[in-house]
């Protein structure tokens, strides 16, 4: 019997991050891991404009990632950097009949907001928590049609099929949720480069995200992350008592720890995603860079 094999596909603004997976049980093994540097210019992520500037490189570089690990699935899990769109937490007072309803409801909801023809906006949802009298709280995944278009369509011409979309941060935390008992009320802090994601989860549901590029230094990343915490501590009566979780892919993260728990006045736990215990074999990467690929398993993981 032959096993299938799930692609995950990690874009990030400086590189490529791409795995493959197997299942395993009720979980999966890594049969690979590739980072494919991508030059400046190539990729600008952007909610606005179309992010891919160089197509020729960017479609040399998807062919040079992917192809080794493929074989003959085509199938890719494709997970965005978070500038390339907007998560949005809202709630709304009755449920939807149909998805479809949700999906109008929604973009009339936010046209207003939206640098764009509420027509030309791409977006999902999922229903996070309902109350008894119908009110329903949803986590909202959003982004233009030209932009997504884009990406989809250079990836099916590399020849791909892009199956399931989704943002860095929420495939970040796909990856530790099913690993790790983080508790009911916990913070999830992504620094990957100078992309900070932060999300906040009460009673094990998400109630609060915010994602910013930042100068990546302890300095910059501790000012960003003293900004969050402002509105946080006032809202979220479970805030102060909740764990805090830092994933990131500094080669150095010792200064990094140090002004995570200067902001948050208490311990931080620092992620390993312990990669090793996926695989059979070593992958060709330097041991502080295998948590680059995180992101990446957690979006392949979504298919199976």
């Amino acid at each position: 019997m032959i096993r299938r094999t799930y692609l995950g596909l990690d874009i990030r603004a400086e590189e490529l991050r791409t795995v493959s997976l197997r299942r395993k049980g009720r979980g999966s093994t890594l049969t690979g891991g590739r980072i494919i540097s991508l030059a400046e210019g190539v990729v600008a992520p952007s909610f606005r404009e179309l992010n891919i500037l160089n197509l020729h490189a960017f479609m040399d570089a998807l062919h040079e990632v992917l192809g080794p690990l493929a074989g003959s699935e085509d199938r890719i899990a494709l997970s965005l950097p978070e500038p390339a769109g907007k998560i949005i937490l809202t709630e709304v007072e009755t449920a939807f009949k149909t998805k479809e309803e949700g999906l109008e409801v929604l973009r009339w909801q936010f046209k207003s907001t939206l640098p764009f023809d509420p027509k030309d906006a791409r977006l999902d949802y999922q229903i996070l928590e309902k109350s008894d009298t119908g009110r329903q709280r949803l986590i909202v995944a959003l982004t233009s049609e030209k932009v997504l278009e884009q990406y989809e369509e250079l990836i099916t011409e590399a020849g791909y099929n892009p199956t399931m979309v989704d943002f860095h941060s929420l495939n970040l935390y796909n990856y530790y949720q099913p690993r790790l008992d983080m508790g009911e009320n916990f913070v999830l802090v992504g620094i990957e480069g100078g992309s900070l994601s932060f999300q906040f989860f009460q009673s094990r549901i998400l109630v609060f995200h915010r994602a910013r590029e930042v100068e990546a230094t302890p300095d910059k990343v501790f000012r960003e992350i003293n900004l969050t915490l402002v509105g946080c501590r006032e809202k979220y009566a479970g805030f102060r008592r909740a764990t805090v979780f830092m994933h990131n892919d500094w080669e150095e993260s010792g200064s990094l720890l140090e002004a995570l728990t200067s902001a948050f006045e208490r311990e931080v736990v620092l992620l390993n995603p312990r990669l090793e215990r996926l695989t059979p074999d070593s992958l060709d990467l330097p041991s502080w860079r295998s948590p680059c690929l995180a992101a990446a398993i957690g979006a392949a993981e979504r298919m199976m």
